[in-house]
């Protein structure tokens, strides 16, 4: 089984208990897969002799941690200022020491004096890069005289080489914490439990864990810093071809849910488009948010892989949803900011109730019509946002378990409701010593033990989780942050009766 860990209301809580790899069930027992493939790569998802598929091939050349990923070698042309050169160039998607895209160029013509700013640049296939600048130059002499080169950023979206449709797409994860999923082959009639799949409106996407996901994680968890952990694959379920600008829009939506699941910024990368006979026919350069790994706690546990799948669908429904799309964006931006304790505990608490009053504004009142629009900007927060959790069926008492939160709601009489303590009015009443600082306020803030305050912070995210898979129409099990608990250990969403799913 796997090992016994406490998920402590701390950001680091879950140490190595979120990266569970190739656990694996067979007819006779829990075993650990080993983590290794030398096997042909294939584009098909299909079956291989002992049953399972073959794993995703890579697209490209993978680095290790922190390792720049080589995306071009050979000549490009650059024009600047009128003036058009030609050398060899060497581009690279690097992660520190943040994610970009940058060109290196060893040595520039004698005749050739760049400057700091921006260039164009001419692949040897055609690609025109217009948005790109040096930004920097190094002189050097040798015995056999002077040498220049440059590096600089590549800027936008740059597809390579056409954008015909493709069948498929196969693009990378980074830092993603992936939950245990189903079997794919290993050498010698083995498998492991590395696979996902995302189904819906009208797209399938397929994750499997990198070959070396055990090293990258040990080293991730040691060192931080960024590392390719999943390969992807994205298809229409019909098997229609489809555009780079159809693959974007759905990777882009990917990216927000797995921040969403995982509790930090992550989203995929160069993604490479194939047709119908298996060749590639256009990869895209670009960088998306992704942050240097850190352990987040979030509602996803290691061990269930439903939790990450069955609320895709709507999810993406709502996503594609022109009204939808905005708010689902912010509540999931700030909910991953808020985990992050971005502006600390303080600024934390503070973004997970600015969500629940843009959700209470936007369900409420012109989704539900529970309220008119003039009569809930009247209702003062606390109201606004019990509203909502009992819309979502989410519990309004303060968890027994938040026990310094619990203590200071009974000491607050503006915290009782029916003589309980009340999730709605313990928040906003904490959020309003942090912004309205007035010299009362002031004096509450300062009575508020570092304790309590954690425990504000652990309770906005928790119900804010909750609301959006309310919003997903997820009814299954989660990993409830507000308790010590198991990996492994899950209990009901409170919509849902213990014993129904």
């Amino acid at each position: 089984m796997p090992s016994r860990k406490s998920a402590e209301r701390e950001p680091t809580s879950h140490g190595v208990s979120q990266f569970l790899y190739a656990i694996v069930e067979s007819s006779t027992a829990v075993q650990w897969g080993i983590i290794m493939s030398d096997l042909p790569q294939s584009h098909a998802l299909v079956p291989t002799g002992n049953g399972y598929p073959a794993p995703l091939p890579t697209p490209i050349t993978l680095g290790g941690v922190n390792e720049p990923i080589p995306l071009y070698s050979g000549a490009i042309d650059f024009t600047q200022d009128n003036t058009t050169f030609r050398a060899h160039t060497n581009i690279r998607l690097e992660w520190l020491p943040t994610p970009r895209i940058r060109f290196i160029v060893p040595e520039v013509p004698a005749e050739v004096t760049p400057n700091l700013g921006s260039v164009a640049l001419r692949l040897d296939d055609g690609t025109a890069i217009e948005r790109a600048s040096i930004n920097g130059l190094n002189h050097s002499s040798h015995p056999d005289g002077y040498k220049a080169g440059l590096s600089g950023l590549i800027r936008g979206q740059v597809i390579r080489q056409t954008d015909p449709a493709v069948a498929h797409v196969l693009f990378l994860l980074p830092n993603f914490e992936a939950p245990v999923g189903k079997a794919v082959e290993l050498p010698m009639n083995g498998w492991r439990a590395a696979r996902l799949s995302l189904i819906g409106a009208g797209w399938k996407i397929t994750l499997d864990d990198v070959e070396q996901l055990k090293d990258v994680a040990a080293v991730l968890q040691r060192s931080s810093g960024y590392a390719i952990t999943q390969i992807g694959r994205l298809e229409r379920e019909d098997g229609k071809p489809f555009s780079a600008e159809e693959a974007t829009a759905i990777l882009d939506a990917l990216g927000w849910y797995t921040s969403f699941a995982c509790g930090r910024w992550t989203a995929p990368y160069l993604p490479h488009g194939y047709d119908a006979t298996g060749n590639q026919v256009w990869q895209i350069w670009d960088t998306r948010r992704v942050v240097p790994y850190r352990v987040r706690v979030s509602w996803l546990d290691s061990c269930h892989c439903e939790h990450f799948e069955t609320p895709f669908p709507r999810f993406l429904a709502l996503w594609q949803n022109d009204a939808w799309e905005e708010v689902v964006r912010l509540a999931i931006h700030w909910y991953v900011e808020a985990n992050a304790q971005a502006g600390s505990i303080e600024g934390a608490i503070v973004l997970t109730q600015t969500a629940f009053e843009m959700l209470s504004s936007f369900i409420l009142v012109e989704q539900e019509c529970w309220l008119a629009a003039e009569p809930c900007e009247k209702l003062p927060a606390a109201d606004r946002i019990r509203l909502l959790l009992r819309w979502a069926g989410i519990p309004t008492d303060v968890p027994a378990d938040l026990i310094a939160l619990v203590k200071l709601a009974k000491s607050y009489e503006e915290f009782m409701l029916n003589k309980r303590p009340d999730t709605a009015s313990a928040m906003t009443t904490i959020r309003n010593t942090i912004t309205h600082p007035t010299r009362k306020n002031r004096e509450k803030f300062g009575k508020h033990s570092g304790e309590a305050r954690r425990d504000a912070w652990t309770l906005g995210l928790w119900a804010l989780e909750l609301c959006l898979l309310r919003l997903f129409n997820y009814n299954g099990t989660y990993a409830c942050r507000i308790r010590q608990r198991w990996v492994g250990e899950v209990e009901q969403v409170p919509w849902v009766p213990q014993n129904q799913s």
